[in-house]
């Protein structure tokens, strides 16, 4: 699980979130941010190693919806919303929900000493995202950005700044898990 990904191993996955995030997916307006609606999309191949040891790839959660987190340790909005994403995952996450942080967009030194110096707010798994290759495969250009994949490992939605436990699309997934 520590091979490391490259362009060519992302392969047409990649060429499917471009069109998705070129302007081909449908646009949802909704509480003041934007968010990308693509049921169909599938998710580009990834694969991650959280600080604890623990891989995750788009593979070993098919079956399981995931919601990713994309953020910076210098990202302000990021400091805020991430407390809120740890109060959730214990909290109020349904059990299959599968929630995953990544730091990019820096140092791995800086995302990991981010990480050690504030236990509370990574409750979930977090990864580094060398080389930028799962970001770039995702097209995340701001942080943070949040991505839900549905149980077949489609793009369910994409969220763009704070505020995802208030998103109307993220509340009706989690309302339809809990059934």
């Amino acid at each position: 699980m520590k091979r490391r990904i490259t362009r060519r191993s992302i392969g047409a996955g990649v060429l499917g979130g471009w069109l998705l995030f070129s302007g081909l997916g449908g646009l949802a307006i909704g509480t003041g941010v934007r968010s990308v609606e693509a049921a169909a999309a599938t998710a580009p191949p990834f694969e991650l190693v959280t600080f604890g040891g623990a891989g995750y790839s788009n593979a070993s959660l098919k079956g399981k919806p995931a919601l990713l987190v994309f953020w910076a340790p210098w990202c302000n909005v990021c400091r805020r919303e991430l407390p809120a994403i740890s109060r959730f995952y214990r909290e109020g996450r349904p059990d299959a929900l599968e929630v995953v942080s990544i730091g990019f967009a820096d140092s791995r030194n800086n995302v990991e000493a981010f990480v050690k110096e504030r236990t509370d707010p990574f409750a979930f798994p977090t990864a580094y995202d060398e080389d930028r290759w799962v970001s770039q495969a995702f097209k995340v250009t701001a942080t943070p950005t949040s991505v839900l994949l549905d149980e077949q490992g489609r793009i369910a939605f994409v969220h763009r700044g704070s505020g995802i436990l208030d998103n109307p699309q993220f509340r009706a997934f989690v309302a339809m898990l809990r059934g």
